[in-house]
C-alpha cells in the first residue's frame, strides 16, 4: 500500500510553505498519475482550484470540481481517478506537534469541515498569506486555522435544532434578501436569540455569513464560466461590481481577477 509522507502528493509539487507544523502545498496535475489505493501520513484539507477528479473511499465515492474542499484523515485509504487536466489543488496539512502545542485533539481539525464556508475562505486566506509571505505570516496562518477548530471547553453535546434550520434556510436561499424577522419566524425562535447566538455557532455575524455564501457562489462562477465581473456581481446579489470586488477581497484575500488566474 502506497504511503504518502509529509508534504508528498501524487501530482507535481509546485511550491511548499512550512509554517511551524502547518505545511501548505500547491499541487498540479498535467498528466495521468497513480490511480491505486493509498493514504497520507497526516490529516489535510484539499481545496480544488482547477480541474477535479473522482475519488473512491471505503464506503463512498465522490466527484470534485473547482471550489470544493475535501478532508482526509491520517491513514484514510482512498484512490483518485478520472483526473481532469490541468488540475490544481491547494493542500493544508497539519502535523501532530501542532495540535499538542495548542493542547488540541486531532479531531478538532476534522470538525472544520462541518462549517464548509468558513473553512473554504480560511484556506484561501492561508494560501494568500503564503503567496505574500512576510515576518507575520506564520502567526496569521496559525490564527486562521485555529479560528476554525473547536477547543475542548467549547464542545457541546447538543446541536440546537434552530441552528441547523437557519443554516439550511440561508444556504438554500443564498441569493435572496431574507429579513431577520422572517428567519426567526421560520425557525420559531425570537430574533434576539438568532442575533445573539448566531456568532457562537457560525463564527461570524449573520451579515458576514450571507456575504460568504454569495462569495462562495462567485468563486464557482469565476472558475467555471466566462461571465464578466459585473454579471457575476449581479447574479450573486451584490449592488454593483465595486461592492462585489471589495467584499471578495475582504473574504478571500484575492481580487476576483487574481482568483480567476490561480
Amino acid at each position: 500500500m502506497l504511503q504518502l509522507r509529509n508534504g508528498k502528493y501524487l501530482g507535481s509539487n509546485k511550491r511548499n510553505w512550512d509554517a511551524d507544523g502547518i505545511l501548505v502545498s500547491e499541487i498540479e496535475y498535467h498528466k495521468k498519475v497513480f490511480e491505486g489505493w493509498h493514504y497520507h501520513e497526516n490529516q489535510h484539507l484539499t481545496f480544488i482550484l482547477r480541474g477535479g477528479n473522482r475519488e473512491q473511499r471505503k464506503n463512498k465515492e465522490l466527484e470534485t470540481s473547482p471550489g470544493d474542499i475535501v478532508f482526509y484523515e491520517s491513514g484514510e485509504l482512498h484512490r483518485n481517478f478520472g483526473t481532469k487536466h490541468p488540475s490544481k489543488n491547494i493542500n493544508i496539512e497539519i502535523a501532530p506537534p501542532f495540535f499538542s502545542s495548542y493542547d488540541l485533539d486531532t479531531t478538532s481539525f476534522a470538525a472544520t469541515t462541518l462549517n464548509y464556508t468558513n473553512a473554504k475562505f480560511a484556506l484561501l486566506k492561508t494560501y494568500h498569506e503564503c503567496l505574500t509571505m512576510d515576518e507575520d505570516s506564520q502567526t496569521a496562518i496559525h490564527a486562521l486555522l485555529l479560528s476554525l477548530m473547536t477547543s475542548p471547553d467549547q464542545i457541546e453535546k447538543v446541536d440546537l435544532r434552530w441552528v441547523k434550520l437557519v443554516r439550511e434556510i440561508l444556504n438554500d436561499q443564498w441569493n435572496e434578501q431574507i429579513p431577520l424577522r422572517e428567519i426567526a419566524t421560520l425557525v420559531q425562535v425570537h430574533p434576539v436569540t438568532v442575533s445573539k447566538f448566531f456568532p457562537k455557532y457560525f463564527h461570524c455575524t449573520l451579515g458576514q455569513y450571507i456575504r460568504k455564501l454569495r462569495i462562495d457562489k462567485a468563486t464557482t462562477l469565476l472558475a467555471n464560466s466566462q461571465l464578466s465581473l459585473t454579471e457575476i456581481a449581479y447574479q450573486c446579489g451584490f449592488f454593483d461590481q465595486s461592492h462585489f470586488i471589495r467584499v471578495f477581497k475582504q473574504i478571500t484575500g484575492f481580487l476576483p481577477k487574481e482568483y480567476r488566474k490561480l
